[in-house]
């Protein structure tokens, strides 16, 4: 995918296509392209001074680094999704870790350069707001699919948030796959590995 192509793709769908034109454009220009192979992590948790990325193209899986070590906290996210916003409003590691299950497509955009266009223009922090609240939806989503008491139903509605068909960032239907294993779904519903 080229620079331009993705950076049009972020800007039309999603968090960003909501902002206003002048933040857009000024935010867009901050972006560093880049391909990124299946298998890497995106980013690591505990990173205190990491970009903001758009996700443009492909599949990531997010694992939370909240609760004990082995009772992670799994969601998927398909393209056009932001991540790395948390620390930007609250200074403080990252707690999330994401691996990229397909090629992706992101674009990165640099804390400090965020920062300082802010500080120039200090209203456009309202801009982020909204990605505070997706946020906070993605969370109250994945409570309540594990708050199911049937783990036939609490099974479907993992899969079906990892397919980015149920919540508040919806993935395109047309030929999305789920890159995940069984054990992996069993594990991100609160259920025993097959």
């Amino acid at each position: 995918m080229e620079r331009e192509q993705g950076l049009s793709l972020l800007a039309s769908r999603g968090w960003l296509s909501g902002t206003p034109e002048d933040f857009r454009k000024r935010f867009l220009s901050l972006a560093r392209w880049r391909r990124v192979a299946p298998g890497t992590t995106v980013k690591l948790g505990g990173e205190e001074l990491d970009d903001v990325i758009g996700l443009a193209e492909g599949s990531v899986v997010l694992t939370s680094a909240l609760g004990e070590a082995e009772t992670p906290v799994t969601h998927m996210v398909h393209a056009v999704f932001w991540l790395g916003h948390g620390p930007l409003f609250t200074g403080q590691p990252r707690r999330v870790t994401a691996e990229a299950r397909t090629a992706l497509w992101v674009a990165r955009f640099p804390r400090a350069k965020i920062l300082a266009m802010l500080d120039e223009t200090p209203v456009w922090w309202r801009c982020f707001l909204p990605l505070a609240v997706e946020y906070g939806d993605i969370c109250a989503l994945i409570a309540s699919d594990l708050l199911i008491r049937r783990s036939d139903r609490r099974l479907a509605a993992t899969i079906l948030r990892f397919a980015g068909l149920r919540g508040p960032v919806e993935a395109p239907c047309h030929g999305l796959r789920v890159p995940t294993t069984q054990a992996e779904l069993a594990a991100a519903s609160n259920l025993h590995a097959p």
